[in-house]
């Protein structure tokens, strides 16, 4: 075989770098475009548990500030007259919209002062909020209050739902002498969570202990035969994954079992947040293209590093190479002499040698 079909080490050396970095680009691409789903869940995962559990605190401590409220009504109630603490119920209340009602039942469970004298002289023994006051500080889930709502003017169309906070009141020796509790509007926490909602970019529910969605930011409604996320809020577990919901989309939800602040009562809610799927789609294919300008910027330098090698390290052993051609057909040219490296000298030194004593060379 000549030499005109044999490859050169130049090219060989060439040809096993480029080689090696095709070989790490494939795979490098290969790992980005398998791994990529797990890498827009891991992200999705924390951007909806970060904003839920944020969503959650800033709920609970809104709700947190009225009981403090709360608190500081069944203090004074004692030492007011039922005028005079409807009064200040009617200030506590602020803005009606909100805190539709607040009110004091005594131990027969007759209502002696409220906000604007609402429901005064009506019997709320059987209400939840009185019987679970009685006992310590409460927090009801949305409900009806069917003669309430029909005081502040609701209709069946749309009707007035409540959330409740309750605590007993105790008068000089420590007995216990009644019941304050307050109705706050369930369309107020509707709105709160659309403010939220988009405030955060994140969809919210609120979930009771049954699995039903008390109040949420959308119109949607599911329920926990349609969702396994629904299905483990009653469990009261953090948890979080990926999920076709009924309008036929994929979003990744989180769970924060638990939404409450300092001493504020459980109402007993779960929140789910859930974001888009396809809301941080955009990362992914910036590092799918990022993967592939890397591996051209990657193969730019290994062939530029290449290029320095083969001309600082194999020209020279191309001389040498060409030199003991030319000593073979009997040229008296001495080789050039290379210290690049320990082999290319001891090449350089054995051609010289040869060169002046071709008799020894040629036994």
């Amino acid at each position: 075989m000549t030499s005109a079909h044999l490859m050169t080490l130049r090219r060989s050396v060439v040809l096993f770098c480029l080689a090696c970095l095709a070989a790490v680009t494939v795979v490098c691409a290969a790992f980005v475009y398998l791994r990529g789903d797990r890498f827009t869940d891991s992200t999705l995962a924390f951007a909806s548990r970060f904003r839920t559990t944020a969503a959650a605190g800033e709920l609970a401590r809104m709700l947190e500030r009225d009981w403090h409220n709360l608190i500081f009504l069944t203090e004074q109630a004692s030492k007011l007259t039922p005028d005079q603490l409807s009064y200040l119920m009617t200030g506590a209340g602020g803005n009606p919209t909100r805190i539709s009602w607040v009110g004091y039942a005594d131990l027969s469970g007759i209502v002696v002062s409220a906000t604007n004298d609402l429901l005064v002289g009506q019997d709320v023994s059987e209400r939840p909020w009185y019987r679970n006051g009685l006992t310590g500080g409460f927090a009801g889930d949305v409900h009806d209050a069917v003669l309430l709502a029909q005081l502040l003017g609701g209709n069946s169309d749309e009707p007035l739902r409540f959330i409740d906070l309750a605590r007993p009141v105790q008068d000089e020796s420590g007995d216990i002498s009644g019941v304050i509790g307050m109705h706050i509007n369930a369309n107020w926490l509707a709105d709160y969570l659309r403010e939220t909602s988009e405030r955060f970019g994140t969809d919210l529910y609120l979930i009771n202990p049954s699995g039903t969605i008390s109040a949420s930011s959308t119109d949607q409604a599911p329920t926990e035969a349609d969702l396994q996320i629904l299905r483990t809020a009653q469990t009261g577990i953090s948890a979080e994954g990926r999920e076709t919901w009924p309008d036929g989309r994929d979003y990744f939800s989180t769970i924060v079992p638990e939404v409450t602040s300092g001493d504020l009562p459980s109402f007993g809610w779960r929140m789910i947040g859930r974001l888009d799927a396809k809301s941080v789609s955009f990362g992914v294919d910036l590092i799918r293209n990022g993967a592939h300008y890397a591996a051209l910027v990657a193969l730019a330098l290994v062939f530029l590093i290449t290029m320095i090698y083969s001309r600082l390290i194999l020209a020279p052993l191309s001389r040498l190479a060409k030199s003991a051609e030319q000593i073979a057909e009997g040229s008296q040219n001495y080789p050039a002499n290379s210290r690049i490296t320990v082999e290319a000298a001891q090449l350089s030194t054995a051609l010289a040698r040869l060169q002046r004593d071709p008799v020894s060379g040629e036994s």
